[in-house]
């Protein structure tokens, strides 16, 4: 059992999943200061408000840490951290797709050289054929 989980764990489909989660991790902390240190900051100066938590306070404010209990501004802030990840992950798969458009046209261009070869040796033999007919 130790060695198939061994076997498991070794895949390497396994463990570029594991370094993708850490980067993802990592990315979705830089995003987040991102939003928060230069993105919510310009909105609040258009809105005129501190920060965009400020933004549609609702609720009790709780006694411990003195904020309301629901922010529209706060739900927009990370409406726009999605929207930034999801952008980023989208130009990523599109130059993956791009990447593997290019390695599918090199085989393509590969096989279409080969039949080319192969057109051609079939002509030298049958020229040769003929000519031992002859």
């Amino acid at each position: 059992m130790i060695k198939e989980f061994r076997n498991f764990i070794n895949r390497g489909n396994v463990v570029e999943l594991g370094v993708a989660f850490v980067m993802g991790a990592s990315f979705k902390s830089l995003v987040d200061v991102f939003t928060k240190r230069l993105v919510e900051p310009v909105i609040g100066l258009v809105l005129n408000i501190p920060n965009l938590e400020n933004l549609g306070l609702f609720g009790d404010i709780d006694p411990a840490s003195g904020i309301n209990a629901g922010s529209i501004g706060a739900f927009l802030g990370e409406i726009i951290n999605y929207l930034i990840i999801a952008f980023v992950m989208f130009l990523v798969i599109k130059a993956y797709n791009h990447f593997e458009d290019m390695v599918d046209d090199d085989e393509e261009t590969e096989q279409a050289s080969e039949s080319k070869e192969v057109t051609l040796l079939k002509e030298i033999r049958d020229g040769i054929n003929n000519l031992t007919k002859s």
